[in-house]
Order: C-alpha cells, then sequence, then structure tokens
C-alpha cells in the first residue's frame, strides 16, 4: 500500500496571499521558547546554522568511520566556489550533506535552520513537495535517486554575521540562500510538484502549488480579447523540440521552462531568459485584475519570511505578465511575471497535466549579487 504523509494542506496551498506591499513588512520574529525570548529571524539563521556546523565538527561517527566519509567535508564548502551556481532541481547526485546520513539533533537543526527562513505556509509548502518523494520513489522507474532522505543541505563558507551563503536542496526543491551584513538573498528559488495532481489513494484530488495557478488563470479568464491577446505569448518550434528530444512532451506551442532545458542547451544561452517577450504591462490591467496579480506576487513571495524581503517588490511601472496555455480547471498552463529585475517563471504544460515547476529569480540580486555590492559600497569603498 502507497502512503503519503502530508503537514496540514490546507494552510500550506490555500493561505490568502498579502499584496505586494507585504514584502516589505518587518518580520515580528521567532519565539525561541528554551531562552523565553523573540530573537531576529536572521540571528536566528546564523546561530542555528552555527549549531548545525559544530554538531558535525567533533569526533566523527560509527557510520563516518565506517564507511570513509566526513559530514563536515560534505556540509562546509568554500565561500568562492562555483558550486555555489550549480543549483539543480531535478533527482540526481548533488553536493552537501543529506538528511539520510544526519542523526536526529542535525535533522531538528535543519528544519529549524528553514524555520528561520520561510514563512509558516512556505515552510509547509516544502514540506509537502517533499512528501511527494514518498509516492514517486514508487511509482516512477527511472534510476535517480528518490526519496526524502536524499534532500541535502550544504554552507558556503562558515556560518557568521559576515558573508556567507547556504543551500536546501533535492528533488523539485532549491533554496539558495546568500547572507550579508546588509541583507538576505533568496533567490534563484524553486519548487515544483510531482503529481501536481494526487490521483490515487485517500489524498486523490489533492493540488499542490494550486494557488499560483488559480490565481493566473484566473486572471486570464478577467481579460478581454485584446488583453489577452497582449498577455499570449510561444516559443520557438526549435525550443519544443529540444524537450522533446528528452520525452518531455508539452501541448503545442508551450514554452518549456528555462531552467529545465538549460540541460540540453550551451553555457552562453543559459541567460536568455532574460531577455524575453513581455506580456501585457501591469498598467494595461484593470484595477480587479491588478489586484489578482498583486495577490499572486505576494502569495509567491510569501515563501519567505516578510524581513528577508525589503526592497524586492517588483516595481509596477515596469511590470508584466505573459501566458500560454488553457486557463480552464484542468488547462495546461505557462505563464510568467517579471519587471526589471524580479522574474517568475510557472509552468504545468506535460500533457497528462501531472508536473509542476516554479522558479522566481532576480536578474540582478541572484545567488547574493545585489546585497554583497551593497555591502561592498557602504564598507568597503566599492571593493577598492
Amino acid at each position: 500500500m502507497l502512503k503519503i504523509w502530508f503537514l496540514t494542506l490546507t494552510l500550506a496551498s490555500f493561505t490568502a496571499a498579502a499584496p505586494v506591499e507585504a514584502a516589505d513588512q518587518q518580520d515580528q520574529g521567532i519565539f525561541d521558547v528554551g531562552r523565553g525570548t523573540i530573537v531576529a529571524p536572521r540571528a536566528r539563521m546564523v546561530d542555528v546554522a552555527q549549531q548545525l556546523l559544530a554538531s558535525v565538527s567533533g569526533e566523527p561517527s560509527l557510520s563516518e568511520v565506517m564507511d570513509g566519509y566526513s559530514k563536515r567535508d560534505m556540509l562546509l564548502h568554500p565561500v568562492d566556489t562555483d558550486d555555489v551556481l550549480r543549483w539543480t532541481f531535478w533527482p540526481t547526485e548533488r553536493i552537501g550533506l543529506p538528511l539520510k546520513l544526519m542523526d536526529v539533533e542535525q535533522m531538528t537543526l535543519t528544519q529549524e535552520l528553514l524555520w528561520s527562513l520561510l514563512s509558516e505556509a512556505g515552510y509547509l509548502k516544502l514540506l509537502n513537495v517533499m512528501q511527494l518523494e514518498n509516492l514517486l520513489v514508487w511509482t516512477e522507474t527511472d534510476a535517480w535517486p528518490r526519496g526524502m532522505g536524499d534532500y541535502v543541505i550544504v554552507f558556503f563558507g562558515d556560518p557568521s554575521d559576515d558573508e556567507w551563503s547556504w543551500r536546501f536542496e533535492g528533488h523539485h526543491i532549491s533554496l539558495n540562500i546568500a547572507v550579508a551584513p546588509d541583507g538576505v538573498s533568496v533567490t534563484p528559488s524553486f519548487l515544483g510538484a510531482k503529481p501536481a495532481l494526487v490521483q490515487t489513494g485517500r489524498l486523490s484530488g489533492v493540488r499542490l502549488l494550486r494557488t499560483w495557478e488559480d490565481a493566473a488563470k484566473m486572471l486570464i479568464l478577467s481579460m478581454t480579447e485584446d488583453q489577452r491577446g497582449l498577455a499570449r505569448v510561444s516559443i520557438s518550434p526549435e525550443e519544443n523540440a529540444l524537450v522533446e528530444a528528452i520525452g518531455m512532451g508539452n501541448f503545442d506551442g508551450a514554452p518549456h521552462d528555462l531552467h529545465s532545458s538549460h540541460m540540453l542547451r550551451p553555457e552562453e544561452a543559459w541567460d536568455d531568459w532574460r531577455d524575453l517577450p513581455t506580456g501585457i504591462a501591469y498598467t494595461a490591467l484593470s484595477a480587479d485584475q491588478q489586484n489578482i496579480l498583486d495577490r499572486l506576487i505576494g502569495d509567491i513571495m510569501g515563501l519567505y519570511r516578510p524581513g528577508y524581503l525589503t526592497g524586492t517588490a517588483p516595481d509596477r511601472a515596469t511590470l508584466s505578465f505573459a501566458f500560454s496555455g488553457d486557463a480552464t480547471p484542468n488547462g495546461l498552463l505557462y505563464f510568467r511575471i517579471e519587471d526589471g529585475s524580479f522574474f517568475y517563471e510557472y509552468l504545468n504544460t506535460q500533457l497528462t497535466y501531472d508536473h509542476v515547476h516554479t522558479v522566481w529569480r532576480d536578474k540582478d540580486g541572484d545567488f547574493g549579487a545585489d546585497i554583497m555590492k551593497r555591502h561592498l559600497e557602504l564598507h568597503h569603498g566599492g571593493g577598492q
């Protein structure tokens, strides 16, 4: 019998999003019951990361000795390694300390680290995506590693109040977090879901990540024909041929997400997502339509604690929405939202309505580029 354990699906998938302005609100802090106080999320993040590193820095465990590996070496990597940029979201071997090699203390600290980063709704979304591995490990027939134990955490540099970064990653999850004295960066952020719609067992009908798709479809349904004409985009037959080459069929003309298809293209084409047709402008939408788009963006950014998102809200003056596909309840859909720096892409385009990919990028600030630049300008004379 197949079993999946989901955690508070209604909260994780259906919580109403705050408007875009929520990104500039301050987090009220984390209850630290052990110390009887409320702590700032960033301080909690650094503290827990230091505890996790300390937990793998002492005498090696019996399994480390017997199997010849080092948890510390798996967890801690140089701050300036190119591996920072090598993020993946498919089920593959990756650097980092996997959950399956952690003891209970280390797994607990990993969950505390995620709690210091994510909103409650975002944390539960993440856990529910991970829970789908309990289904895929039995239903998928490929040779890729499957299971919740294959999610990893990796530090790039010693956790501190100075510059370092970390990543939590596995199938359909890649959270890339950069920490500098002047801020925290949360992009690239990737979440996916397979199955997008559970169709077996007592959880049949469950749709993870549905809020983003439903909001976009409501926006499309509200548009006039002229507005849809401005918003609709397609992609070249050559691009779809690349996707079909690995057996991932999409509906006709559907753009497959650019990040999945990176593996099929030369590295010099990996930044093509920065210059795409933009669709319909925010300013060309009615007030009700703008409210729907605001709510959608608020829910996207609402994965994280609001204190990390100050100044990251997109600019309505340059904001646009583009889509391809069908806005009916079970219709296959691709859409993206972007402005001068904000970029978000969603797709559920495979012919079985079974596979969602979502990614949030920052054209100027991925992997902490913006906060690192600001820190150098403010405190080190522009890096001189």
